[in-house]
């Protein structure tokens, strides 16, 4: 196929927190994900905050170029959405949809704004609200090849009892990353942050075990990554590595396989 289909997979918040590069976290789909594909071990965002940093790889350019300086939900554009990845392969016969997190523009109208031809209705933004339509949007045939972008808001921090959302995880065993203090409220935390992250890697499986059941996985270049750090003190905002740096795998066509792992600086500006 000589213009794949592309699947954008991305979190919010998650960092490299995931069991594939060794943290103590299970996340089993996203462990087979890097098996398969290519695994980057040293990949950081170009801005430690969401709009800013989902920006950049979505169009190529710095924030200061792109207009996206900070927050689309406090103010700031794309200085032209014609930037957006989506038009280029929109001119190259491609068909875009978008189901969950955006991120890029305000909302409500979000995807109309920035050119999505296909917005799929959803009931939130957790993992369980946004599977179902992409897994009806993957069962359908397709004329012409895709840009699907799979937004999840796991694992960003959440209102309620639970610090992310999701309660039910054991403190007592769990230790906070550096430069966290050992505490029976950071312990918490991060059990709470396991529960979220396990919602993730339910939905990312979910959404590859869609895709090989409509027979789209040769044909089919996936990208799993999040924007930034974890939404930790120390981390997320920040320009240290813990505010930069970012899950990113790739399987596909291209030589996307094998389970290889690439120890070399990426960016995320260089995705487009």
């Amino acid at each position: 196929m000589n213009r794949p289909n592309i699947l954008y997979l991305h979190s919010h918040d998650t960092g490299r927190h995931v069991q594939p590069y060794g943290r103590p976290v299970a996340t089993p789909r996203l462990q087979r994900l890097a098996e398969e594909g290519v695994l980057f071990r040293r990949a950081f965002c170009a801005a430690p905050n969401c709009s800013p940093s989902r920006a950049a790889l979505l169009t190529g350019q710095s924030a200061h170029s792109s207009g996206m300086l900070g927050l689309t939900h406090r103010g700031w554009l794309l200085n032209d959405y014609r930037q957006h990845l989506i038009h280029t392969l929109h001119a190259a016969g491609y068909h875009s949809a978008l189901a969950g997190v955006q991120h890029v523009a305000p909302e409500p109208g979000g995807a109309a704004r920035i050119g999505y031809r296909e917005l799929l209705p959803t009931r939130g933004h957790l993992a369980e609200d946004v599977v179902p339509p992409v897994l009806e949007f993957l069962s359908r045939p397709h004329e012409a090849p895709f840009f699907l972008s799979v937004g999840f808001v796991e694992t960003h921090l959440l209102p309620g009892e639970h610090s992310f959302g999701y309660g039910g995880g054991e403190g007592r065993y769990v230790a906070p990353p550096a430069p966290l203090p050992d505490t029976p409220r950071t312990r918490q935390t991060m059990a709470d942050y396991q529960q979220a992250a396990a919602a993730l890697d339910w939905g990312v499986g979910a959404v590859l075990d869609a895709l090989a059941r409509a027979g789209l996985t040769e044909d089919t270049l996936v990208i799993c990554t999040t924007d930034h750090g974890l939404p930790l003190p120390g981390m997320k905002c920040t320009l240290a590595d813990g505010g930069l740096e970012v899950m990113l795998m790739l399987r596909g066509p291209g030589g996307c396989a094998g389970g290889r792992v690439f120890d070399g600086l990426v960016s995320q500006i260089d995705l487009f």
